[in-house]
């Protein structure tokens, strides 16, 4: 029997003990607006409208990059992934919504003829949502565009509430939120009525729109202020991190200056905020009052998985530490699809994982507000 090391990052929801912190990771002019981070780790940039950009770039924590990992693109803005493992794009230069499939390669035009689309994020059910910024030179974008799985779309919603809107995501209640790019308002809306509530007005701009379970709370940059801020959803406002002050320098959040910061993406556990701004990957680390640093700084547990090497069914044993309690397990391959999910009951304390293929997988116990357990797993 092998035992397993796994990383292991406490929550610790009620009180800040560790200030939180912004490193750099990468500095490439490329890197400009929207991130996402999948599963397994990798962070995919956008080099944004007007640039001349044709192609979204990958990189690692460790702060490997390719700025050139996937070409075929038309000024890429916004990156998204659904339930597949499949990265959706828009492309603001040429006014289309594409697909890109990590495993096989495939790049797909979803739709074209947008006006400007800007942010995407997706529902439960694989729907892409696209706020159109407008193209230019008018940039009157006023709209919110919904794309089935099977590419058919219609206008969702036209309003003159909305003005150049770029940030868009789901709460966890269903209901959908869009941020006006040029007057920083935040919008409220219910999918069944479609009717716009504004819930703040930071009257200066405010770019990609990201909501964290953990916290129930909405993360944004503000271009004019320097800012990453904190939201909850009641409007409720503070400041996460950035002086105020134009620059690029790294430390405390509150004294580390931002550089125009645009594009937000958590990290799959949620721990690490991964911001874009002009040229440079920033992250802010330690969001729950867990020490910065790297994985071998974290506290190791022994994990067990019986038998190893598999061949294709094993059990998986509950850590100790979340034995008792509410919590749900998913796999993961090494693309960072997600293959496996199950919620366990506090009684169990082994999980039986079957038709697993020798290979690297991603396992993650979730407790909600307690701990999550992330580590690759070879077998």
């Amino acid at each position: 029997m092998r035992k397993w090391n796994f990383m292991l990052i406490c929550l610790l929801v009620a009180q800040n003990l560790i200030a939180q912190t912004v490193e750099t990771v990468v500095s490439h002019p490329k890197i400009v607006d929207g991130v996402h981070i999948d599963v397994a780790g990798n962070i995919y940039t956008s080099p944004g409208g007007l640039m001349g950009g044709t192609a979204i770039g990958k990189a690692m924590p460790d702060g490997n990059y390719d700025p050139n990992f996937r070409t075929g693109f038309n000024g890429p803005i916004d990156i998204d992934e659904n339930s597949e493992g499949v990265l959706f794009v828009t492309n603001y230069d040429n006014n289309t919504l594409k697909s890109y499939d990590p495993i096989t390669d495939e790049l797909t035009t979803i739709l074209t003829g947008l006006d400007g689309p800007a942010g995407l994020t997706l529902d439960s059910e694989n729907h892409v949502f696209i706020t159109c910024f407008g193209a230019p030179l008018t940039y009157s974008g006023d709209q919110i565009i919904k794309v089935w799985p099977n590419g058919d779309s219609e206008v969702w919603l036209e309003t003159s509430e909305f003005l150049r809107p770029q940030g868009i995501t789901f709460d966890d209640a269903g209901n959908l939120w869009v941020a006006n790019t040029p007057t920083g308002k935040i919008f409220k809306i219910d999918t069944l009525t479609k009717v716009p509530e504004l819930i703040l007005n930071l009257g200066a701009k405010v770019g990609n729109l990201v909501f964290r379970h953990k916290d129930q709370k909405f993360y944004f940059p503000s271009q004019d202020n320097h800012k990453i801020y904190r939201m909850d959803l009641q409007g409720n406002l503070e400041i996460l991190a950035g002086s105020g002050s134009l620059g690029s320098a790294d430390g405390e959040a509150l004294t580390a200056s931002f550089n125009k910061p645009l594009g937000l993406g958590f990290t799959a556990s949620e721990d690490t905020l991964y911001v874009s701004e002009s040229g440079k990957l920033r992250r802010i680390l330690s969001l729950d009052g867990t020490p910065s640093g790297t994985y071998d700084d974290l506290l190791n547990l022994n994990f067990k998985i019986i038998p190893n090497p598999s061949s294709g069914s094993v059990l998986v044993e509950i850590p100790e530490f979340l034995t008792g309690q509410n919590i749900s397990l998913s796999i993961a391959d090494n693309t960072g699809r997600i293959v496996f999910k199950k919620q366990i009951i506090p009684t169990e304390k082994y999980v039986n994982l079957d038709h697993l293929e020798a290979g690297t997988w991603y396992i993650s116990f979730y407790a909600e507000n307690i701990f999550i357990v992330e580590k690759a797993l070879v077998f």
